[in-house]
């Protein structure tokens, strides 16, 4: 049994906020649906997905009072946790190292004994429009001992290799308030000036 509702096309429509509205369900009483957006439309739409670059840097290898070029720092504060979508690294001149690629985090006591010295650009993700981040990007930030690696992004397995490496988090990487995580390479430092880096994030209510 269903209730009667008026069928629309759905591109068109626009419901407000607060309005009631009917789904339908299969016969063991699962929910049918069926996919109009991507799965981080209504966030991003809402505002609330996010992204920071860092052109032509070179990218540090691991080590204690890393002086990171790509750190997404999450604020005591801030009330959110950072969502990982994705991350992007780009090789604008051949890498010469055979490297791993990885991300790196302090703890929030040893976050806030870092040194924070340069802010970066965080972008909306809805073109155009200004960002309500609440996560912060630092183009430059000193961490305090060593960080711990959390993901491996990608790998170089042969010198000269040209091509950069992708990873899709979709969320499965979180960074809660008082956190930093960084970008930076197991092995050695990538070639000067020689990677573009870029991230995205959503921001969730904890």
């Amino acid at each position: 049994m269903f209730n009667q509702v008026l069928v629309n096309p759905p591109s068109p429509t626009s419901n407000a906020d607060g309005q009631q509205v009917y789904q339908l369900g299969g016969k063991q009483g699962e929910g049918l649906v069926s996919e109009l957006h991507g799965k981080h439309f209504t966030a991003n739409y809402r505002g609330k997905v996010f992204s920071a670059s860092a052109a032509a840097v070179t990218v540090p290898v691991i080590a204690s009072a890393l002086v990171s070029v790509f750190t997404l720092y999450n604020p005591p504060a801030s009330g959110v946790n950072m969502e990982m979508l994705s991350v992007d690294v780009a090789n604008v001149l051949a890498t010469t190292v055979v490297d791993a690629v990885g991300l790196y985090y302090s703890t929030a006591v040893l976050t806030a004994a870092g040194t924070f010295t340069t802010k970066g650009t965080v972008q909306a993700n809805v073109a155009g429009n200004s960002p309500s981040n609440a996560g912060l990007f630092y183009s430059a930030y000193t961490h305090s001992g060593t960080p711990v690696l959390l993901d491996i992004i990608g790998a170089y397995g042969a010198a000269t290799a040209s091509q950069g490496v992708s990873k899709f988090y979709d969320g499965r990487i979180i960074i809660p308030p008082g956190v930093a995580v960084s970008v930076a390479m197991s092995t050695g430092a990538s070639t000067g000036s020689g990677i573009t880096l870029a991230a995205a994030w959503q921001e969730s209510p904890i």
